[in-house]
């Protein structure tokens, strides 16, 4: 069926919201059968609600290729228009849920983060605010927190990364970075008379380094060059030296993990570690802490800032982050 087919649209008709739900379901996944699948309609019931709405507007918004469809040109600019508002829609239809329920903060940010520094805190909060409830969800990647509706997202990020650049987006501290290990492998090492007191020494045993997967640039972790043995090196003034061998992981909390347990030396990052090296758990056998170039930010969701719980998290959490930063 050309356009030419297809009713002229009536001025005062409205569209049917379902229409446009199995809409865009058919454009985000490009098939037919698989948005009827997530709509947990029928394929012939969704086709007859594409067709009724292509009948609404008065042209074609699909153009079929073989078993998949495509946006028509007139289908592409309805998507890019339907997406930002039907995100906002749901937005707020979950904190109108909220509103009914137990109040909710949803937090992002990348697991070790989570690890390491929000879980060991989140107990002091939930004890000032036990009317609270606190949702967690973590991911290496940058989300928009319009399209998934999280409330506040914790992110390592350059100043100028565009997911930082924004009015709702705080920068914290810059993170700083040192070599960690176990006081166990310092007095081993001292026992074998392999003492850790220069870059040099580091010779003398392994050296845990992270090594991350799809590091770009949406990812909150693509500065791991920054935050590695490479780059302190460089900032000592050192060349780079050939352990007894590697032990590469994933993540920063396994790299922190393995140098608790003594299995080698671990480039720490200092604000992730601080009550780690506050215990005695971890020490810096050479000291020499280095600025990393990147930074800890908090980046808020607009529509969620006037919610009284949401409020009371961010204080918390600036409060903490001020006290890590004085530290």
């Amino acid at each position: 069926m050309d356009d030419s087919t297809l009713p002229r649209r009536s001025s005062g008709r409205r569209l049917d919201t379902g229409f446009l739900r199995a809409f865009e379901s058919a454009a985000r996944l490009g098939s037919f059968t698989a948005a009827a699948r997530e709509l947990s309609l029928s394929q012939s019931a969704l086709s007859r609600q594409i067709q009724s709405l292509e009948q609404g507007v008065g042209v074609r918004l699909f153009e079929r290729d073989g078993p998949r469809v495509r946006l028509s040109a007139a289908g592409e600019r309805l998507a890019a228009t339907l997406r930002p508002a039907l995100a906002s829609l749901d937005a707020t239809v979950e904190e109108l849920r909220q509103g009914a329920q137990r109040p909710r903060v949803r937090i992002t940010t990348f697991a070790s983060f989570a690890s390491l520094w929000l879980m060991p805190r989140l107990p002091l909060f939930q004890a000032e605010h036990p009317e609270v409830d606190i949702a967690v969800e973590t991911s290496d990647l940058i989300s928009d927190l319009d399209v998934t509706g999280q409330d506040v997202a914790l992110r390592l990020a350059h100043p100028s990364h565009p997911a930082v650049r924004q009015p709702q987006a705080r920068a914290l501290f810059e993170e700083h970075i040192a070599p960690v290990c176990s006081p166990r492998l310092l007095a081993e090492l001292g026992r074998r008379a392999k003492q850790l007191r220069t870059p040099a020494d580091l010779a003398h045993t392994t050296l845990i380094a992270e090594v991350g997967s799809g590091a770009g640039p949406t990812n909150s972790l693509a500065y791991l060059r920054e935050l590695s043995w490479e780059a302190w090196f460089q900032g000592v003034g050192h060349r780079d030296v050939t352990p007894l061998s590697w032990l590469h992981l994933n993540f920063t909390h396994q790299t922190v993990q393995a140098a608790q347990a003594g299995m080698g030396v671990a480039m720490g990052q200092l604000a992730l570690i601080r009550p780690l090296l506050a215990d005695g758990s971890l020490v810096l056998p050479l000291g020499r802490p280095q600025p990393s170039g990147v930074c800890y930010h908090m980046v808020l969701r607009e529509p969620g800032r006037a919610r009284a719980e949401v409020r009371a998290l961010v204080g918390w959490l600036q409060a903490q982050l001020e006290q890590d930063r004085s530290d």
